[in-house]
């Protein structure tokens, strides 16, 4: 019943509000938290998101055709050097400048202290 439920919360691939607030209204507040849980698990298992530091250059259908039946949300980040961190669902991969400087240098004071 759950997942019919966040189904049918969804138009075309978006969350749709007016759809969400008929089925609020609609339940307890017991059901209400696991509603609102199933959402957001379903967004995050549906969604892929980009981070970068400026949009420049960003092709977004490199990552289409990498991710095809996932949303992708670009999001930018000033604090990644030269690189992009990407997540999707629990899994954060991410390839910059500056996770690299960080590896190295956790590395180099585990060898000597």
């Amino acid at each position: 019943m759950l997942k019919r439920l966040v189904m049918e919360s969804y138009a075309t691939g978006d969350l749709d509000a007016t759809k969400v607030n008929k089925i609020v209204r609609l339940l307890s507040k017991k059901e209400l938290r696991l509603y609102i849980r199933a959402l957001k698990n379903w967004e995050q298992q549906h969604r892929v998101v980009l981070e970068v530091p400026d949009k420049k250059g960003i092709e977004l259908e490199e990552f289409e055709g990498l991710f095809p039946d996932k949303k992708i949300v670009i999001t930018v980040d000033p604090t990644l050097l030269l690189g992009m961190r990407l997540t999707d669902n629990d899994d954060v991969y991410e390839m910059s400048l500056k996770h690299t400087l960080d590896k190295i240098t956790e590395h180099i004071t585990e060898q000597y202290d």
